[in-house]
């Protein structure tokens, strides 16, 4: 069952997909459309999930479930890639690339592969204080605290070189 995000528990589980892209306005309206009825329709052993979902930054899908009556399970999780899948198709965008790791460059969102994201700290123009979004937190509540942070404070500090 659908629910707007701000009526969703702080400790709501969440799954970000990073688009390679910025996702156009009018594909923006069509998504919301999708997303909205997927949402709706979204069952955990036939039971409705208490869920939501944003679209942030133009770029980034973060599905929202406040498990604290029913949780996600695997088949639900499945069905909700399952999609995100579909929607890669239907718009060419890229959204299940864990290997495609996003960052901040002035105000600008940028996306490298992780080889060459390790290149980039190499040769001294990302580092340590380089913000990125750490798309592997798991709670609403970190979205605010521990998404957008630099590299030395996320997971992807372990690329720098002591």
């Amino acid at each position: 069952m659908y629910y707007p995000s701000n009526k969703l528990d702080n400790n709501s589980r969440i799954w970000i997909y990073q688009a390679d892209r910025e996702i156009e306005s009018n594909e923006q309206v069509e998504i919301v459309q999708e997303l909205t009825t997927f949402i709706t329709k979204w069952t955990a052993h036939q039971k409705d999930l208490k869920a939501s979902f944003e679209i942030l930054l133009n770029r980034f899908i973060v599905i929202m479930v406040d498990e604290s009556n029913i949780g996600a399970t695997g088949c639900s999780i499945d069905k909700c890639l399952h999609f995100i899948q579909k929607l890669e198709q239907k718009y060419n965008v890229v959204l299940t690339d864990r290997l495609l790791l996003a960052y901040k460059d002035n105000d600008e969102i940028k996306t490298l592969r992780k080889n060459l994201f390790e290149q980039e700290l190499e040769s001294g123009k990302l580092n340590a204080d380089t913000i990125v979004f750490n798309n592997l937190i798991s709670k609403k509540s970190e979205l605010q605290s521990a998404w957008q942070v630099p590299i030395k404070n996320s997971w992807h500090s372990v690329m720098l070189k002591p």
